[in-house]
């Protein structure tokens, strides 16, 4: 599977040589998942000409539901949670509407809880920590919408098959 998000990415970077790199954005963002949440920061920053470099950092905070997760390894507060590097520029400007894509290299340590199994006596999911303290990556693919200065962020990353989102701001001035 992940020969495969190789070939989509690498295939969508030759496909677009008209895309212009992005000036200097940021953004807040945040993905979700089981008994977790990731907030972060990312940002795009003018590279070449026809390029822009993305760098990324989240930390993740737990809420755990002891009663319904088989393992617990990781911290219980919070912890580094995934770090991505990857290329960025924009595909369509008209006015003061601007879009642009984001794909790039994506580097876990924090947890993945997924469902083990349905505990029927009790009624509830079990989960466990599907990582095991092990470093994961893989690839991410996102978009942005630029509206004069505000920003907005979608991500999805294949290495978790999860959505980040995120909210931003244009720094180069007109």
């Amino acid at each position: 599977m992940r020969g495969i998000n190789n070939i989509l990415i690498i295939c969508i970077i030759l496909i677009t040589p008209g895309v212009k790199a992005g000036e200097p954005l940021g953004w807040i963002s945040s993905g979700y998942s089981k008994y977790m949440v990731t907030p972060g920061i990312e940002a795009c920053y003018l590279f070449r000409s026809h390029l822009g470099i993305n760098l990324g950092v989240s930390t993740y905070f737990q809420y755990p539901d002891h009663s319904c997760i088989t393992n617990k390894t990781h911290n219980a507060s919070f912890g580094f949670s995934n770090a991505n590097l990857g290329f960025s520029g924009y595909f369509l400007m008209l006015d003061n509407h601007r879009a642009g894509l984001i794909t790039g290299f994506k580097i876990y340590y924090g947890p993945d809880y997924r469902k083990l199994r349905y505990y029927d006596e009790g009624g509830y999911d079990i989960y466990y920590d599907a990582t095991s303290l092990q470093i994961d990556y893989g690839l991410d693919l996102g978009i942005y919408y630029i509206y004069k200065k505000a920003s907005l962020l979608c991500k999805w990353d294949f290495a978790r098959n999860r959505i980040r989102v995120g909210i931003g701001y244009r720094f180069k001035s007109e």
